[in-house]
């Protein structure tokens, strides 16, 4: 589903020539306008932009184009982790700490229409605007998403742990984007899902633990069990549905999650 048919095409759009022009190969928009003209057409915005992403890969001759600036983010996120352990040490690895960090760090992203960054550093310490919890059980699928906020995720997986709950990282087996890989996460547990699409697609039982947007938004389309969703309200669409401010963090169930964006 589009949450906003319009302004959610354009993000596509943007997005997608955006990918073009960054990695320098702007003799492709033509082509790639001519396969979004296609796309657009689905009715599911996940699959429309797993699709894309994998033209774009086409395209630029490299299935995972982004893979050195992923490195760079990772080892930006690497620093940021330390003061995070810290943090959460200090706080005697409190979980309610630990999601709000989590939440507060989805703020890397290329491909989100009219989106400014903040500095991973600075961001990660921004409370929620939107604070929901349910009670989580003994094991978790936990879903990453970008690369240099992951290695936050990696901390917050330690909270959960000594809090009593299992974590088990969920990653697309294909590249999308800039979102973490297996091959990033090589000495964790990690379960990987087919294709680009997120893997919240996939997931039919247990309790699922959600980072970015892209899975909120496979959640609405797809999610079939209990959730807890955190992510950043990054775009004007996400701000006016929720009542937050542009770029916010989100703590919220999935079943709240879609009782409030299916209303609107």
């Amino acid at each position: 589903m589009w949450l906003d048919e319009a302004n959610c095409k354009l993000c596509i759009i943007t997005s997608r020539t955006g990918d073009l022009i960054r990695l320098r190969r702007p003799d492709k928009l033509p082509e790639i306008l001519n396969e979004l003209s296609q796309l657009l057409r689905l009715s599911s915005r996940s699959e429309a932009f797993s699709k894309s992403f994998q033209v774009v890969a086409k395209l630029v001759g490299d299935e995972d184009p982004y893979r050195e600036y992923k490195a760079r983010l990772a080892a930006i996120g690497k620093k940021v982790a330390e003061a995070v352990r810290l943090r959460l040490e200090q706080a005697s690895w409190d979980l309610t700490t630990a999601l709000r960090i989590a939440a507060a760090a989805n703020i890397v992203d290329t491909s989100v229409l009219g989106y400014r960054p903040k500095k991973l550093e600075e961001a990660v310490w921004d409370l929620p605007a939107i604070e929901e919890y349910v009670a989580l059980p003994n094991s978790v699928y936990y879903v990453l998403d970008n690369s240099g906020e992951a290695q936050i995720d990696l901390v917050v997986a330690e909270a959960l742990e000594r809090n009593g709950i299992t974590p088990t990282f969920v990653v697309r087996s294909q590249p999308y984007e800039i979102d973490v890989l297996e091959r990033d996460l090589s000495t964790y547990r990690v379960v990987t899902t087919p294709e680009n699409i997120s893997p919240v697609r996939w997931i039919r039982d247990g309790f699922i633990l959600a980072k970015g947007i892209a899975n909120f938004e496979a959640y609405l389309e797809l999610g079939q069990t209990p959730a807890l969703l955190l992510f950043r309200a990054k775009c004007d669409v996400l701000a006016r549905v929720f009542g937050v401010q542009r770029n916010a963090p989100i703590i919220i169930s999935g079943e709240k999650a879609k009782a409030i964006s299916l209303s609107q």
